[in-house]
């Protein structure tokens, strides 16, 4: 056994734990970083950052096939196989020029599997690694499904890395996954393109007038979707796939994608010999994210119980720790403004209360809201879905909520967000000398 001893062991190699690292190398600690699989983590390497190249392109699909007679003759097609070479040239050598960076850098990198041997110690096969303080930013992992024929029904990495795309595709779960997914699909050349969601809310975080304004979209464009259906069991017959649902439905596909969640990846702690107190929804911390039962541990991005699983929350969570770890538990993470989006067609922006959440904590508010499609910005692209609705309290005039679904309300909505944070008041942003026409200077009459 290669025993070694560090102030800092980091387990993980997402951006929570590159902010983390970073801090604490340049601290000057002795730090080292450990991961299973390739460096980069999932966002980077099987997440937001592969997804959005194949979101751009149905981006750009959705908007030349909108203005078909209105400007634009036909509407391109995807070319799926030159699609997946230009998002793979992005990954390309990006986890191995990271393990060369950190070396450079002189933080000792490890690669295979990390378990908590104790309480300060982390061993990954031969080696076994000292610390004063653990760093736990293992993300989390697609949720599988326990029904009969399980086996036939992959993951969202299975989608993003496809070869060739299906012509006929089920996804199961109404999250935000699915929905990207669907929508990617859909724009990409997919002849069959369903949802199963088990309640009667997708989206269920997401105001649901404006999952309404996104659900027409996708159903216009030829996408299905049925909730209150759950799969009970799929088999493999005569090369397609046949989903049994719970309303009795049969649903045959070429391919199925269960996108029933995501959950806390906490492989590094089985066994409990770390006595890392942890429940369902991760590693339970305190506000300076420190276990609460082992003081060396720190727990960051979507292993840890906090409020969002999130990449910017991930990287807030890891340059956090890293200041409480080197000063003292000095610093806490802001959870109160944190804007959110679907990468659907048109997208969703989301910040602060919904209506109903503003409803339920019985606040004096009011409600703008309405349709963006008869707005120039809307009719110039063709778009023929868009809805707002904005929160406003009554007495402060400052925004309590924001949601939007149109194009661009990905840029938008973070301008909403600031203002929030900011406490900007609504009667400022109406006034406000926007550059003009732009998808920004709408937000003055969202606000009015």
């Amino acid at each position: 056994m290669n025993h070694q001893q560090f102030d800092t062991v980091v387990v993980g190699s997402g951006t929570s734990a590159y902010y983390a690292v970073e801090s604490l190398n340049k601290a000057g600690q002795k730090v080292a970083i450990v991961d299973e699989r390739p460096y980069g983590g999932t966002c980077a390497l099987r997440g937001c950052q592969p997804k959005k190249y194949l979101v751009s392109n149905a981006e750009a699909v959705a908007m030349a096939s909108h203005l078909v007679t209105r400007g634009i003759v036909a509407a391109p097609k995807t070319d799926w196989q030159s699609l997946q070479n230009l998002k793979n040239a992005f990954l390309d050598g990006r986890s191995e020029a990271e393990v060369k960076n950190w070396q450079q850098a002189g933080v000792t990198t490890f690669h295979g599997r990390a378990v908590m041997t104790g309480e300060d110690e982390v061993t990954i096969g031969p080696d076994r690694l000292r610390a004063q303080h653990i760093v736990l930013a293992t993300g989390a992992k697609p949720r599988r499904l326990d029904i009969l024929g399980s086996e036939y029904v992959n993951d969202s990495e299975h989608f993003l890395n496809l070869p060739d795309l299906p012509n006929r595709i089920v996804f199961i779960g109404g999250g935000y996954i699915s929905f990207e997914f669907a929508h990617i699909a859909i724009r990409a050349g997919a002849k069959m393109v369903a949802i199963l969601h088990r309640s009667s809310r997708p989206l269920k975080t997401f105001d649901q007038d404006i999952v309404k304004t996104v659900i027409k979209a996708g159903e216009t464009d030829g996408i299905r979707v049925v909730l209150n259906e759950s799969p009970l069991s799929v088999e493999s017959k005569e090369n397609e796939l046949i989903l049994h649902g719970s309303k009795n439905a049969v649903y045959r596909a070429d391919l199925i994608i269960a996108a029933t969640g995501r959950i806390p990846n906490l492989s590094v702690i089985e066994g409990n010999h770390g006595n890392v107190e942890h429940s369902r929804r991760g590693i339970i911390v305190n506000e300076f994210l420190q276990n609460v039962s082992n003081p060396v541990v720190y727990a960051v991005g979507d292993c840890a119980a906090t409020k969002y699983m999130l990449a910017p929350v991930a990287d807030e969570e890891g340059k956090t720790a890293a200041r409480n770890i080197l000063k003292g538990n000095i610093k806490t993470v802001d959870y109160s403004v944190i804007p959110s989006v679907v990468f659907t067609i048109p997208s969703i922006g989301s910040v602060g209360l919904t209506e109903e959440q503003a409803k339920q904590k019985k606040l004096d508010f009011r409600v703008n809201q309405g349709m963006t499609t008869h707005w120039p910005s809307s009719k110039r692209i063709g778009e023929e879905h868009g809805a707002y609705k904005i929160i406003i309290d009554k007495h402060t005039d400052e925004i309590l909520g924001a949601h939007i679904a149109r194009h661009n309300s990905s840029e938008a909505i973070n301008v909403l967000a600031l203002a929030m944070k900011y406490k900007i008041k609504a009667t400022d942003l109406a006034e406000f000398m926007w550059s003009y026409p732009t998808v920004t200077s709408d937000l003055r009459y969202m606000v009015k």
